[in-house]
C-alpha cells in the first residue's frame, strides 16, 4: 500500500469519526429540547452548567442507545502545558476514540460558548473560543475541533453566524479569516444548525464546524 492511499484511507477515516460526534452532539441537542419541554424544565442560564448537563447527563448516559461506546467525553481539561505548573489553557470537552486511548495528544475538542445575538457574546465566541484554536492555545490533533454554541435568546441563527463571521474576518490577524459553510449533515430541524469554517493555518488546514443549538424557550 503506497503512502498516499494510507494517508487517503486515514483521512476518511478521520473524517467519519469526525462526523460521527457531529452527529451525536446534534441528536444529543435535540433530545435535551424535546425532554426539558416535554417535562416544563428550565436550564441554568450558566456556560458551564450548561456544558456539565450535556455532558454528565447525555453524552456519557447515551452512549450505547447512539452507538458511541468507543468513544470518551471528559469535561474541563487543561490544554499544553507550558513548564512550572501552568498550561496554556482549558477546554471544555475532550473527545477520545477507544483506539487512542495510548495516545495521550490524540483527541478531539469541544468549547462551549453561549449566544444570546449581542456583539458583546459573539465576539467572546471569536475571541475567546475560535481564536484559541488559531493560535494553538488548543490543540488539533486531527485537525478538526468542533464550536458548541448553546443559543439562549430567540435570534435568527443564521444571520447572527454572519455577524460572527464580520468579527473573525475583521482581525488582523489573516488566519482568522474564513467563511461559514452549512455543513452537508446539518439537521433538518430548525433548533439546530451546523456550520463549517476552514482555517489556513502557516500551510495548514483548520476544519471547526460550529453547531449552534437553540436552547431559548428552555433557559431560565
Amino acid at each position: 500500500m503506497t503512502t498516499i492511499l494510507k494517508k487517503d484511507i486515514l483521512y476518511k477515516l478521520h473524517q467519519a469519526n469526525f462526523e460521527k460526534i457531529i452527529n451525536y452532539i446534534q441528536e444529543i441537542s435535540l433530545l435535551i429540547i424535546k425532554e426539558y419541554e416535554n417535562k416544563n424544565l428550565k436550564l441554568p442560564n450558566n456556560e458551564n452548567q450548561i456544558r456539565s448537563i450535556i455532558l454528565e447527563e447525555y453524552l456519557t448516559k447515551q452512549k450505547n442507545k447512539y452507538k458511541m461506546e468507543d468513544y470518551r467525553f471528559l469535561p474541563e481539561v487543561f490544554e499544553n502545558y507550558q513548564g512550572n505548573g501552568k498550561y496554556a489553557g482549558r477546554v471544555d470537552i475532550h473527545v477520545i476514540l477507544k483506539n487512542d486511548f495510548p495516545k495521550e495528544e490524540a483527541y478531539y475538542v469541544i468549547e462551549c460558548k453561549r449566544i444570546d445575538g449581542t456583539k458583546k457574546m459573539n465576539k467572546k465566541y471569536v475571541e475567546e473560543g475560535i481564536a484559541r484554536f488559531i493560535t494553538g492555545k488548543y490543540s488539533s490533533y486531527y485537525h478538526r475541533n468542533i464550536m458548541l454554541g448553546f443559543i439562549i435568546k430567540n435570534i435568527n441563527i443564521y444571520k447572527n453566524t454572519l455577524e460572527i463571521e464580520k468579527i473573525q474576518n475583521a482581525s488582523s490577524d489573516k488566519k482568522m479569516h474564513s467563511s461559514f459553510v452549512p455543513t452537508s449533515n446539518t439537521s433538518k430541524n430548525k433548533n439546530i444548525e451546523a456550520y463549517e469554517c476552514i482555517y489556513n493555518i502557516n500551510g495548514n488546514k483548520l476544519q471547526l464546524v460550529h453547531i449552534f443549538s437553540n436552547y431559548s424557550n428552555i433557559i431560565k
